[in-house]
């Protein structure tokens, strides 16, 4: 039987001269393993299927997810501000045309950049001028959506302040109406339930009155990067653990049109004794169980989170492979009942329907 093919869906790349603190602010010295060069000829090392005795899924093609960049105050001339979001679109041309690798070109299918999503609607079409530009016309045909990371925003009302404004939906509401996707960086384990609940609250918004066809795609990353070390209630007179209400508001989020969630970026919210390949697999089942239940695999994709998933990752340097294979055990779980279409959905399908590939 052939190799099932994977699109991966969430992959990030810098190249040396972006791997520093000034071009990104969390790579902070001395200790961040991650500030090096990451490119596509690195990540065709680690992706390779040789690295399993059980070769049956192999990589097909990837999409990239914005990293971060620094960007300076809004104000005054916006090119100004946003040149290191541009920069990183400058990165990504050269990747797509082939000036790292002429492999880069067929493998990176999709661009998810960086957007001032709560910046006034008409600061983001003067920058979504100015990444067009940037990108080219064979890069920009592959912009399939944006990223805004929200997850930072651990302060409630600042976070309800910005998710909610006006400028925020309407941001969303023209995405949308321009073919782009939105993919959703919230935090339960660091920040709190209240970034899902809310988020999920602007998601209804940007589609309230919206034609069908306009409606933003939203692609929930990281399964929202539960708190699993506040399972169950923290004290007997309470009723509800982290994991009730991560369900609920993954359930809130769910029930609104056009939503998809990446099984990724797991490895860098368990806790230590999580283990290896077998008991991640198995500790992760209610939360698996509860997407499934609620996406369904036509709504579930694969994402790796690479290079990220290294840093806690149960395998070092070859955390891909072990993230990989955590999939495989979800997928081949029983208790799923996924027949070989339903895993084919998961492994690339929903993430070439998601971002229209």
């Amino acid at each position: 039987m052939a190799p099932q093919p994977i699109i991966d869906s969430h992959i990030h790349l810098w190249p040396q001269e972006m791997s520093n603190e000034a071009s990104h602010a969390w790579m902070t010295p001395p200790d961040m393993p991650l500030a090096k060069q990451h490119l596509l000829k690195d990540y065709y090392t680690v992706a390779d299927p040789t690295d399993s005795s059980d070769i049956d899924v192999v990589v097909r093609c990837v999409v990239y997810v914005e990293t971060d960049v620094r960007y300076g105050e809004p104000n005054g001339d916006v090119a100004s501000w946003t040149k290191g979001p541009l920069d990183e679109i400058s990165f990504l041309r050269n990747v797509v045309e082939g000036h790292y690798d002429t492999k880069d070109t067929d493998m990176l299918v999709a661009v998810v950049p960086w957007a001032p999503m709560d910046q006034p609607t008409h600061i983001l079409e003067e920058y979504l001028k100015l990444a067009e530009e940037r990108a080219g016309s064979q890069t920009w045909q592959r912009v399939k959506g944006f990223r805004f990371l929200l997850q930072f925003y651990t302060d409630q009302s600042k976070f309800r302040d910005v998710v909610l404004s006006s400028n925020f939906i309407a941001n969303l509401k023209l995405l949308g109406k321009r073919g782009f996707s939105f993919d959703i960086g919230v935090d339960q384990h660091s920040a709190g339930i209240f970034q899902l609940e809310i988020m999920s609250k602007a998601m209804h918004r940007a589609h309230d009155g919206v034609p069908e066809e306009e409606k933003v795609i939203f692609i929930i990353n990281h399964m929202c990067k539960p708190d699993y070390e506040h399972v169950f209630p923290q004290n007997p007179g309470a009723l509800r653990g982290a994991f009730d209400e991560w369900c609920d508001a993954v359930s809130a989020m769910s029930s609104c049109d056009k939503t998809y969630m990446k099984l990724s970026g797991q490895f860098s919210e368990l806790p230590t004794s999580a283990g290896l390949e077998e008991e991640i697999a198995a500790f992760t089942k209610p939360w698996v169980r509860h997407i499934m239940s609620c996406f369904g695999p036509r709504r579930t994709m694969f994402g790796s989170d690479w290079p990220v998933c290294n840093v806690r990752g149960p395998r070092g340097e070859r955390s891909w492979v072990a993230w990989r294979d955590v999939v495989k055990l979800v997928l081949s779980n029983a208790d799923y009942d996924l027949s070989n279409v339903d895993r084919s959905w998961v492994w690339s399908k929903t993430a070439e329907e998601a971002y229209r590939l």
